[in-house]
């Protein structure tokens, strides 16, 4: 947020530089919060924290992704995750490649390339996971908890108005759903 010059603070060794620094946006947030409304630091929030897309791909990394995904399947209730070859290339020569993709039923839940079948369907399974862990729902498609809350100045609490029913999206279903946006051959519509 550019706040490191701004923050002066009396050091003690409770408190770090870092969890000093990470205070900064909950003290903003709060501020608006208290001086505006609940609606104005919501819309703060989405804007400079929300909003902000980071690929977490890279940082996340399975140690057993056939497993992992096999486990996930069966919280689903789905049907047994299929390994099928889509493609190869240069089987006999020193530089194979091979696409896989593995299915539940008729969903394709992922896709991944290597220089041997077992590569590549590591890497599908991999796929498969990050699709469902890492899809990331639209904001006009997301219910926040605090949207249910009467929408006033002040505290939400003092604030009088009528709540509305909060109903939590299912994890897990609504992320496979999203994810695999249109690649299954079944009579889904999106």
């Amino acid at each position: 947020m550019g706040a490191a010059p701004l923050l002066r603070w009396h050091r003690s060794d409770d408190v770090s530089h870092s969890d000093a620094l990470a205070s900064v946006p909950r003290a903003i947030t709060a501020l608006i919060y208290e001086k505006l409304s609940l609606l104005s630091a919501r819309q703060f929030v989405h804007s400079y924290f929300l909003s902000r897309e980071i690929d977490l791909r890279g940082m996340i990394k399975f140690r057993h992704p056939k497993i992992a995904l096999l486990e996930m399947i069966k919280k689903l209730n789905r049907e047994y995750p299929k390994s099928r070859l889509l493609k190869e290339t240069g089987r006999y020569s020193n530089s194979p490649i091979f696409v896989v993709g593995i299915y539940s039923g008729a969903d394709k839940l992922g896709e991944g390339f290597g220089s041997s079948l077992r590569m590549a369907e590591y890497r599908a399974a991999e796929d498969a996971l990050h699709r469902v862990y890492l899809t990331r729902v639209p904001n006009h498609l997301m219910s926040l908890p605090t949207s249910t809350f009467p929408t006033g100045l002040g505290s939400v609490f003092k604030v009088k108005g009528k709540e509305k029913p909060h109903t939590p999206a299912d994890l897990g279903m609504a992320e496979v759903e999203y994810g695999r946006s249109g690649r299954s051959s079944a009579g889904y519509t999106d």
